[in-house]
Order: structure tokens, then sequence, then C-alpha cells
């Protein structure tokens, strides 16, 4: 069943403990009326393993991996967020990934896996920029059109759609006829997969970016938890760059070119902006980089200034107007705030708005080096975290999403100059489908109650930390302690909730990198 939009999703933990026998292939849904369970291909425990050793970033990540089964979602209290990505399953690793530039990418269904830190890599060798010792990813040259080295383009884009499954480009196709467009014109590789955990915004654009693991350039999830204050922050906190241990393909390309370049990046909220540009001024050497982050405070467009400059295209483009217009009414939903406006069609037109003017505005194709556009468009993603990636909301948004699509390719092509454009689009995730049941729709407090009642009841709890998309559960050493507990013990009483499938601990991951 479709569930109301409004309704939040916390379920008190002796409801989760009533579940012992419940199973995620019970019951149906709109999305899944059999109600199946996860097809065969999903990955087991081992490969689940490997993907977290991907993002295993020792001090950065907790003591044990809460991965949901296939059918649960686990997510944050409150509306907003009722649809949680962040897990190993189809649903959220599955993105479709096209690479579009007519001489430099030859059209067809490739079959082969493909990965984000491969899109980094092949940027980088359309640019002719070196292969560090710490690249994971590999050029995708089976896509070049003259089957290695293509000439260098005048524009090289990005496009990073967030929280566009790959089912979409097919289930929704009447609703994307730009896009559809775009990938029969396109090398489509159709097994792209995210092959690390977490599957989230920071980590995925970094991964882009830096074309390599996450284990090794350092974001690996939206939220970084400091044990020593106790205080989770952004990875990107402050639009900066500091925790980023890496250089991306702007860096890289700032450095090569001794500023030349025109590099702009443009994001729907400021980690994946920051993630795709890099360190800009605030390395040591590094180029100049237009960097425009949406700020749902103001509804303005902003920009860390210590390592960015904020484009003049957008510094007038406010969203206050756009809403006004329509009464800051969509579909019977108020937008009451800059900030609940995100999870409407109307951001997506909002950011397609900034993308266009941006592109125009930019100096783009005006001399022989090649210049580098990166975006995020983060509409989608706030509208399938509230709707779902199924309802009527997202239906509309992804239609307005695809007229802007078409829009911004012209724009770009235009600005190309002389090179041509060579264009990416990709996603960092997915988003899973609506549950089979209620009883399997929990948020992180419910998983924490459940545990704590099972192993410190009447206690203060063995729980530290817990939330956010990046499956990271960290233990209260001294109350394990006092209990003659360990990392393990806590494991395998998780995995005997109906709403987990693993619980992995630091030391198995450590074990496996």
């Amino acid at each position: 069943m479709r569930h109301s939009p409004a309704r939040t999703p916390i379920l008190v933990a002796a409801t989760v403990l009533g579940l012992a026998s419940a199973g995620c292939g019970e019951g149906g849904s709109a999305e899944n009326p059999a109600g199946e369970r996860a097809p065969a291909e999903e990955p087991g425990r081992a490969e689940i393993v490997q993907a977290l050793a991907r993002a295993y970033f020792p001090g950065r990540v907790g003591d044990i991996a809460v991965i949901p089964d296939p059918g649960a979602i686990i997510t944050s209290p409150g509306p907003d967020y009722r649809y949680m990505h962040g897990s190993p399953w189809s649903h959220d690793t599955a993105v479709p990934l096209l690479l579009y530039g007519p001489g430099v990418f030859e059209a067809g269904e490739y079959p082969g896996r493909a990965s984000h830190q491969d899109i980094g890599e092949t940027l980088a060798r359309l640019l002719d920029l070196p292969t560090r010792p710490d690249v994971t990813g590999r050029p995708l040259r089976e896509a070049f059109s003259d089957g290695g080295g293509p000439t260098r383009p005048g524009l090289l884009a990005v496009l990073v759609l967030d929280a566009m499954r790959a089912d979409y480009l097919d289930r929704y196709a009447d609703l994307l006829p730009s896009l559809s467009r775009l990938a029969a014109a396109s090398a489509r590789f159709v097994e792209a997969r995210v092959d690390y955990v977490p599957t989230n915004t920071s980590t995925a654009h970094t991964t882009i970016s830096t074309r390599t693991d996450p284990a090794i350039h350092g974001i690996v999830g939206n939220t970084l938890y400091d044990r020593r204050t106790a205080e989770p922050t952004s990875a990107y906190e402050d639009a900066s760059p500091r925790n980023l241990m890496a250089r991306t393909i702007p860096d890289g390309w700032g450095v090569a070119t001794r500023g030349r370049a025109e590099i702009v990046v443009q994001g729907g909220t400021d980690y994946p902006a920051v993630a795709l540009a890099g360190h800009g001024t605030c390395m040591a050497d590094g180029g100049p980089v237009w960097l425009a982050y949406y700020d749902s405070g103001s509804g303005d467009w902003r920009t860390n200034q210590d390592c960015y400059r904020l484009p003049p295209a957008v510094e007038g483009l406010h969203f206050g107007p756009r809403l006004d217009a329509v009464g800051r009414l969509w579909l019977g939903h108020e937008l009451d705030s800059f900030s609940e406006a995100r999870r409407s069609a109307l951001f997506t037109r909002f950011e397609g708005e900034a993308a266009v003017a941006l592109i125009e505005g930019s100096a783009f194709g005006e001399d022989d080096v090649t210049d580098l556009f990166l975006a995020n468009l983060k509409g989608t993603d706030y509208v399938s975290h509230k709707y779902g990636p199924f309802s009527p909301e997202m239906e509309a948004t992804l239609e307005e999403l695809d007229g802007w699509l078409g829009r911004i390719v012209t724009a770009l092509e235009a600005k190309a100059g002389p090179g041509g454009l060579a264009l990416i689009v990709t996603a960092d995730h997915g988003m899973p489908d609506t549950p089979a049941s209620d009883d399997l729709w929990v948020t992180y407090g419910d998983v924490t109650a459940w545990l704590n009642e099972r192993v410190d009841p009447g206690g203060p709890g063995v729980v530290a930390f817990y939330e956010g998309s990046e499956n990271q559960m960290y233990l209260d050493s001294a109350r394990l302690a006092a209990l003659g507990l360990e990392p393990d013990d806590i494991a395998r009483t998780l995995e005997e909730s109906p709403v987990v499938r693993f619980a992995i601990t630091e030391r198995e991951v450590r074990q496996a990198r």
C-alpha cells in the first residue's frame, strides 16, 4: 500500500520487539505486489564486507555497520526522511551511467561493470591527467570513439542526478523524453553499480571526483562522529574541504592548467558541491573554482569564500519569487519555508534555472583550454526521501527535471567551443521501495531502543551514536566493558532483529581491508 506522506515513521521499541517471526517476504505493496524478498543477485555477507572495506577509514567509521534487510527501511524520525538510502542493495547501488559526446564516446549499450571511481578516471584520461598511485578507478576506454584516446573536448561536464535510480530510465521513460534521447545517443553502462557502502551523497560525489575509494579520500559518510567530543558533524562542515584527504579532478586540472581552466561547480546543498569541487584555493597550489550551492536557510546561492568564488550569474537568483508566483503551494502541499520547498518540483526548476545561468554566464569555450562544469541536481533526492520513488510527487519532479536536462545540454553544447562537449550523467545512489508492512519501517531510535532492551535493560544503553544514512553504529566502550560484552555480542544481537540483515563489526571489515 502507499503510505500517507504526512505520516511520521516512528515505531515504539515494543512494536519492533514483537516482530520475531516477521519476514520481509510477507505481505505486499504497490511497488512489490507479491511481497517478494530481494532477488538472488543481491550481494551476500562477504561481498558487503568488501564494500564496507572500500569505505574503511580508521577513526571515521563506527564499531558496527548495521545493514538493513532489503525489504526494510531504517530511517530518521519525522516525515521529511521517510525513505532512506545507504544500503548495499540494488535499489541503492544500481545507478544510471551515460557518456555522451559525438567524436568522444561511441553510443551503445555496454554490459561491463562500471563504478563511480571509473567516472573520475575516465575524466582524467580525457584531460590527460596522470594516474595517481591512490586511484582505484579505471578509464572506460571501451566507450571511447577511437578505442582508447579521444581528442580532448572543449568542455567536460558531469551531471549527478541525486537519488536517480537506474530503473527510472525504463519505468518513467514516458516522463523522460530528454533523458531517453540522451541515453540513445550515449554510451550507456547498464551494469553501473556503487561498489562501496554507504551509498550516500557526500561519499558518492567525493568518489566520483577523486577517482578513488572512500577508504582513501576519507569521506565515509554525510556525517562524521567525533568520539572525543561525542558530537556528530557534517563531513563538509561550513562548506569546507578540510576533511577531504585526496585531490579531485578540478584540483588536478586547476594545477595542470595553472588556473587557466574555467571550472564551475553547482550543488543543491553545500556538501555535494564541495565534494565535486575539491580544495580550490584552500590547497597551496590550487586554482580558482567558481562554486555555488543552495542555502536552504536564505533561499540564496552561496559559496565558501575562503576556498571558492561565487559566480556572478547566480548572485541575484533567489528562490522566493519562484515560490510566491505559485502561492507557495505544490500539489496540495504547503511550502512554508525555503527548506521545505526543496521537496517539490519547484526546487528542481530553480536548480535548472541556476544551471543554465551558470553555463551561459561562464567563460566556457573562450580559449583552447578544456573547461569543467560539474553539477549536483538534488531535487529528486529531497522529493523521494519524503514521498518515495514511485509517488505522484516524484513523477512530477522527474518530468520537471527532464525538461531542464534538455535545456542544460543545449546550453552546454552552445558554450563548448570548437572542441565540443563531453558529458557524463550519473547518480550518487538510489532509494528503497515501500516496505511490505509498517513493521519493517522503523527509525534509528527504534533500533537503538530494541537493542538496549535486550542487552542493557534498565541501563543507560550501549549505543553512543547511531544516525544517518551511513549505517554506522558507535558503541559506548565503557558501558560494554561494565556489562562484559564485546562488539561481536552486539552484532549477533542486532542480527536477531527482523529489520537488520547483517551487523558487521569494525574488526571484520578491518581484516578484510
